[in-house]
């Protein structure tokens, strides 16, 4: 079957005696922090080694000094440079002492010094040449641990099944299986070469696969990704950490390391060792799942409590990246975490979740609904704060100078909107125009509650050359950003604020008005209206429409409105159900595009405390973006001010913010 062949013969063009280069983080990209980074200096006559150690700590960016490793936790740093004087180090060697106590950090850098002038002159060398660990001079001071990077971008991330648990029939797991939906991004944990791109059809039963190998310290490694669709790349390709290699198929990705000459005995593959404390994700943050989890001095809840920490603070792991999330989300384990505030100590695992910050809370995917014909709906982009998207229906029937419906003048209707959607663009936020019935339809002669086949295809003639000319008039400005087409197609008959038609109907005008506008922007996206069925009507209807399309046409996304849903099912916000369902009922439908949250919030409650809303819309802004990083583009909060319609506003009747929602929903 070719697995695990004849690579471990072989050997990278590294000569034995060149430093390997240093693993890399699998998130690292230059808009991330610079590398965590200790210098240990000497306790004795420690201002004195300050001092000769000053100009290296402000011409590197990022250098933590720490006064001899005593009573200081070296685990939270990837790289330490320690200086190496008698009485500092464990029977003066800084790298076996280091090793020994320290076993996260990754690269030992090591300099001997016997006197803060002879540090001076060593650091003034790394500094005339701009290199922080000396690695130029090449004379085995740096000790690089070989380490993985985390393979998968699912959030929150989490070692499904560990190392050698049973994995049935007295089998036992030879690797991690690593947590990994349909469609997860899955990316190369080393540097090294593709070795092999297979299809196994063995006992294994490892689908697709990927193998790298790599050579680090004089020691081969051979690493397999199992389960995996779409692989990137051929055979003898070089690749670094953190590329993106292929997409999950489906079933939780293997990850599997051979060294030969070190394996373990009892597994169904040779040369087996175990991946868990070689993972290293320097970026990986816990955070708590609920607001006053208590980290207590030693693990269990018979013990002291130090201090509390909420769903919204970052806590960096003390324990080994691979062990700890080998744990989360377990019962009846305890991880040994740091708070914000300084303090240390033990938190239940059960009620964590590893995240990566960086991609999470950068995830631009906030927004709200707006209305240029409301008194309040056309808020200065000066209010919006830290929102993404703005959303707005391009009502071209109603004429607000004559109150009457039936307009068709697009060049006045342009007239009206263009200033605002381009302040609202200029201004950063991306605009999603709404094209609907009010487009063309209202005031035109229809009656919704006689249509048919035949009806609606007249409609969508008319519909889709004024689609066609709106198009026309945005193009190449960079105002509009994505083209919604309809509202709610599926909702109930006699529906408010939106006109239901038959799924077949739907995708001929969706394909007609997509081809329409291509033909004249090919860069904007073009994504369904909001659909309001829910989890198995909405994602049916959804279904047919896309097997109705013409060949070749099809969205840029599809559009849900899961109003009454939430990360908190229950009343009295989401008496529907998890958000959870929505997404992964609609997301398999088109697997490649992301989903868009077009309309959702509290309806019909605008007695509620401001509180409890932004709670809910916390919470939900929160999960989406943990648990489903890359799965939604949008989430648009239904509506910016009390009566738009019956949605809980932002601000009030009389335009004042409703806080803490105002603030804290403009700040997510």
């Amino acid at each position: 079957m070719g697995l695990f062949g004849n690579w471990f013969g072989s050997r990278d063009q590294r000569s034995s005696d060149e430093p390997a280069p240093a693993q890399t983080d699998a998130r690292a990209t230059s808009e991330q922090p610079p590398i965590s980074h200790a210098l240990v200096l000497p306790d004795r006559n420690f201002l004195d080694w300050y001092y000769a150690a000053e100009p290296y700590s402000q011409h590197f960016e990022r250098v933590a000094v720490v006064r001899s490793p005593a009573g200081n936790d070296l685990n939270r740093y990837r790289n330490v440079t320690a200086v190496e004087a008698p009485s500092v180090w464990l029977k003066d060697s800084a790298l076996n002492h280091i090793r020994r106590v320290y076993r996260s950090v990754v690269r030992v850098d090591v300099i001997k010094a016997s006197s803060p002038a002879q540090l001076a002159r060593i650091l003034q060398d790394r500094i005339d040449y701009n290199d922080r660990y000396g690695e130029r001079f090449g004379d085995g001071h740096i000790d690089d641990r070989f380490v993985l990077g985390w393979p998968s971008d699912a959030q929150p991330a989490r070692i499904e099944r560990p190392f050698g648990a049973d994995t049935g029939a007295g089998r036992l797991n030879e690797g991690v299986d690593i947590y990994t939906p349909a469609g997860t991004t899955v990316r190369t944990p080393i540097d090294g070469t593709i070795v092999l791109i297979g299809q196994d059809h063995s006992v294994l039963d490892y689908g697709s696969y990927i193998q790298i190998g790599t050579f680090h310290n004089g020691v081969h490694y051979l690493i397999t990704l199992t389960h995996l669709n779409h692989i990137t790349g051929k055979a003898g390709q070089i690749v670094q950490a953190g590329d993106p290699i292929a997409l999950a198929d489906g079933q939780n990705v293997r990850m599997v390391v051979q060294s030969p000459g070190r394996g373990l005995p009892g597994f169904i593959l040779p040369h087996i060792i175990d991946p868990t404390d070689l993972i290293y994700w320097n970026t990986m943050r816990l955070r708590p799942i609920d607001d006053g989890l208590r980290l207590r001095r030693r693990p269990g809840t018979g013990h002291d409590i130090i201090t509390h920490v909420n769903a919204t603070d970052d806590l960096e792991t003390l324990e080994m990246h691979g062990r700890t999330l080998a744990k989360v989300g377990r019962q009846n384990q305890w991880i040994n975490v740091r708070a914000p505030n300084g303090r240390t100590g033990y938190a239940a695992a059960w009620f964590l979740e590893a995240i990566a910050p960086e991609l999470i809370d950068r995830a631009q995917i906030t927004g709200v609904n707006l209305d240029l014909n409301h008194r309040l709906g056309k808020p200065s982009p000066a209010r919006l704060g830290g929102l993404d998207w703005v959303r707005l229906a391009y009502n071209v029937s109603f004429d607000p100078t004559t109150g009457t419906y039936g307009n068709t003048d697009l060049q006045k209707t342009y007239a009206r909107y263009r200033p605002y959607l381009e302040a609202y663009a200029r201004a950063g936020y991306r605009v999603i125009l709404v094209l609907t019935h009010q487009t063309y339809g209202e005031g035109a002669g229809f009656n919704w509650n006689a249509m048919d086949s035949g009806l609606w295809s007249i409609l969508a003639m008319h519909y889709v050359e004024m689609v066609r000319e709106i198009a026309r008039q945005y193009a190449g400005q960079n105002i509009i950003h994505a083209y919604q087409i309809w509202n709610e197609q599926d909702a109930p008959p006699n529906a408010h604020a939106s006109v239901t038609m038959p799924p077949g109907d739907y995708a001929f005008l969706l394909g007609e008005s997509i081809r329409a506008i291509r033909a004249v922007d090919p860069q904007v996206q073009i994504i369904t209206g909001g659909h309001v069925g829910g989890p198995a009507a909405g994602s049916a209807y959804a279904r047919a429409t896309l097997r109705a399309m013409p060949p070749g046409i099809v969205p840029d996304g599809i559009a849900v409105h899961p109003y009454g849903r939430g990360a908190s099912p229950g009343l009295p916000y989401a008496p529907f159900g998890h958000i959870d369902d929505e997404i992964e009922s609609y997301r398999d439908l088109l697997p490649d595009k992301p989903l868009w949250i077009t309309e959702w919030g509290v309806l019909d409650l605008p007695q509620e405390p401001a509180d409890r809303i932004a709670r809910y819309a916390a919470d939900m802004v929160r999960h989406v973006r943990s648990h489903h990083p890359g799965d939604v583009a949008a989430m648009v909060w239904f509506a910016w001010a009390h009566s738009m319609h019956n949605g809980y506003g932002l601000v009030d009747i009389n335009n004042q913010p409703c806080q803490p929602l105002y603030d804290q929903f403009l700040n997510l």
